[in-house]
């Protein structure tokens, strides 16, 4: 009887294995699926880069900008600056201001005649528009919320060539 058994066993064993192999079977389909992306006949957007001759006159700029925002007396809460044309889009910077009160905002551009920068307070409450001469610097005083304030530079043209234009602001204490 045992040998029978065995047997028996081995059979359903086989039967449940060969079952079970079956259901895995793989059945080719022809050719893989494309993805949406293969389908896409856009080619994926290149960032163009700067020269060295914009490359030199961003540096000088920036060398210039930072003569202009040394001007800003008292102690830095926010300081931030950025290309100020070319492709993309301008800079932001957020900070925390611990104790509302008067604060001095310093701005200036290098390199195109105007720029414009917004101060806003809780992410959306519009505190000040500086439109900027860039012939020299901007120095106003604002009454700052507690709480988060965000300073950003808006291009006029984010589609346009660099020419090595900067902006840049710092609000100071005092």
């Amino acid at each position: 009887m045992r040998p029978i058994r065995s047997a028996a066993t081995a059979a359903v064993l086989g039967l449940l294995l060969s079952g079970g192999l079956a259901a895995c079977t793989y059945e080719d389909a022809g050719d893989p699926v494309q993805t949406a992306a293969e389908h896409s006949s856009r080619p994926a957007p290149v960032v163009p880069t700067k020269g060295p001759e914009i490359l030199d006159a961003e540096k000088r700029n920036y060398g210039e900008l930072d003569k202009r925002l040394g001007a800003a007396e008292g102690s830095v809460l926010l300081e931030d600056s950025g290309p100020a044309d070319g492709p993309g889009v301008g800079f932001s910077k957020t900070v925390k201001v611990a104790t509302a009160g008067r604060y001095t905002v310093t701005a200036a551009c290098v390199g195109i005649p105007n720029a414009q920068m917004f101060i806003t307070a809780g992410g959306s409450e519009q505190l000040k528009s500086l439109d900027l001469d860039c012939s020299g610097v901007l120095s106003k005083i604002v009454e700052l919320p507690a709480g988060y304030v965000v300073a950003s530079l808006i291009r006029h043209d984010p589609n346009g060539p660099w020419t090595g234009a900067v902006a840049g602001v710092r609000i100071t204490t005092g």
